[in-house]
């Protein structure tokens, strides 16, 4: 048997066992959040450059109405950002063999914090990305960066520590193009893995009333919901959805709301159903069962 810091074994924290033991045997070292674990190489060649889409995604932090929480170990965020009614994320086409993003560690012993930093090249002169240049500068950005190989998305800056612009254009025989970096305002935190949806000015579909399956064959984003004609239907199936991937119910409001309820494919939160009112959000992540059967389960409402 494992031996304990003191020298006595390891007694699992299962519920029966924290009954058994007074608050005030438990150090407060010994309860944490983050628990030191090997970090081993990660497989399929990770290491290699590149692999990002050629589509950045940028929004204004003065634009979002709710920024969900990291998790406990400060990196994965598995809400949704919520943006103001007319607000959106926006795409910027960036060269792919340009895209340079990174975080650096910087400050005395003691006060160290990270600032992280996200540089891509745009081509040509378009009235289009002068308008961009013009508009973006001076305010607090936030970038979130896709991976082509997997559904990961990097989310570099914080409302605390956001990114701002400066850019260098160039006309001339070589090139003509607009060479963008995106620098954290003051240190913060590190860079994110952001879970929940990309919400753009267009969804990536709308339910038919009255039915009771969205398809969600556009791949993972948000889905309008709409209300029922004569009475409220219950969601019981995303067809079209993929194991790993994560999809966004939109609540319409009106008499008849659609509902999701917590049973059949769907695992909710607390066992807690969900009513699709005017503004609510449902973001599930789909997984494949062990008989291959799709399961949706609740990564955040609001």
């Amino acid at each position: 048997m494992e031996e304990g810091a003191s020298g006595g074994p390891l007694v699992p924290l299962v519920p029966s066992t924290l009954n058994s033991i007074k608050y005030s045997q438990i150090k407060f070292s010994e309860i944490m959040t983050y628990v030191k674990v090997n970090v081993l190489k990660p497989g399929d060649n990770k290491g290699v450059g590149g692999d990002k889409k050629d589509k950045v995604n940028i929004f204004d932090w003065d634009d979002v109405k709710t920024n969900p929480p990291r998790d406990s170990k400060g990196i994965t965020i598995a809400g949704n950002l919520v943006f103001l009614d007319g607000a959106y994320i926006s795409k910027i086409y960036a060269t792919q063999s340009t895209i340079k993003a990174g975080a650096d560690s910087t400050g005395d012993p003691d006060a160290k914090g990270i600032e992280q930093t996200v540089e891509f090249s745009h081509p040509g002169d378009s009235v289009a990305i002068r308008e961009f240049r013009a508009n973006w500068m001076n305010k607090n950005i936030g970038i979130i960066i896709e991976r082509c190989s997997s559904n990961q998305k990097n989310l570099y800056g914080t409302p605390c520590a956001p990114l701002q612009m400066v850019f260098k254009a160039e006309d001339d025989k070589d090139k003509n193009n607009t060479t963008f970096t995106f620098k954290s305002t003051q240190k913060g935190p590190d860079v994110a893995d952001y879970q929940g949806t990309m919400a753009f000015d267009t969804v990536k579909g709308t339910a038919v009333a009255s039915e009771t399956e969205v398809e969600v064959v556009n791949g993972p984003g948000q889905y309008q919901l709409t209300s029922g004609v004569n009475a409220s239907v219950i969601v019981v199936d995303l067809p079209g959805a993929i194991n790993g991937e994560v999809y966004t119910l939109l609540g319409s409001g009106g008499p008849f709301p659609c509902k999701v309820q917590c049973g059949g494919s769907f695992i909710l939160s607390n066992g807690n159903d969900w009513t699709a009112l005017a503004g609510s959000q449902l973001t599930l992540m789909a997984y494949a069962s062990t008989n291959g059967d799709l399961l949706y389960i609740e990564e955040s409402r609001s």
